[in-house]
């Protein structure tokens, strides 16, 4: 039976663009340095060598990680306009929203475990309600350690006095789910929300409503 359901964030809860991101930071540079939106975006958000990874573990400030970004690439802009590029890259995904209420409403306790930064997640709490519905969020940012690195997992039995077989996690990079398989944890690589619906009747016993 399971007891606790946690859910990823980027593209399961909230699908998201980032490589605009690059594209619009590069229209402000001002100096000699040669780029492009593929090598700004690598340099950011690389899976393994990106500067993002530091600062999703809090290794460095949101003021840190802008001004590194902006020196490399002599851009010309505040602090402000920088959130206001990086910030906006987010959608609802209504079919999950409703899932996530319905498991609730069920009486199922709902975590959110996500590789995210300070910067982005404020702007989420602030335009997407459905991230309080959840009951815990467990931010890489904060923990000091991302997916798929043990710790982050385990602060999930810090919060909550549950076997990890007892656990459902949902996310859409393969690797982040074998790694909760591996520590325990059951789990599904995310897809599409119908995806989402097929299986949950299965998990908890109770009909899909219509």
């Amino acid at each position: 039976m399971i007891k606790l359901f946690v859910f990823d964030l980027g593209n399961v809860i909230l699908p998201f663009e980032h490589r605009q991101i690059a594209t619009k930071l590069l229209e402000r540079a001002t100096g000699t340095v040669a780029s492009s939106p593929d090598e700004a975006f690598s340099f950011m958000f690389d899976m393994e060598n990106g500067l993002v990874n530091q600062y999703e573990e809090g290794l460095m400030s949101s003021f840190e990680f802008f001004t590194t970004i902006k020196d490399r690439y002599e851009l010309e802009l505040t602090f402000e306009e920088f959130k206001d590029i990086w910030n906006p890259i987010f959608m609802d995904n209504g079919r999950v929203n409703e899932a996530i209420h319905y498991l609730k409403n069920k009486g199922f306790p709902l975590f959110l475990l996500s590789n995210t930064n300070e910067l982005h997640f404020v702007h989420i709490k602030e335009h997407y309600p459905i991230v309080h519905a959840l009951d815990e969020w467990i931010l890489s940012f904060e923990v000091g350690a991302k997916k798929p690195r043990k710790r982050i997992y385990d602060v999930i039995f810090e919060r909550m006095d549950v076997n990890p077989h007892e656990v459902f996690y949902i996310d859409d990079i393969a690797r982040y789910v074998d790694a909760a398989r591996g520590y325990g944890l059951q789990g599904m690589v995310f897809k599409d929300a119908e995806g989402l619906w097929e299986i949950l009747p299965g998990l908890i016993g109770w009909n899909r409503p219509g």
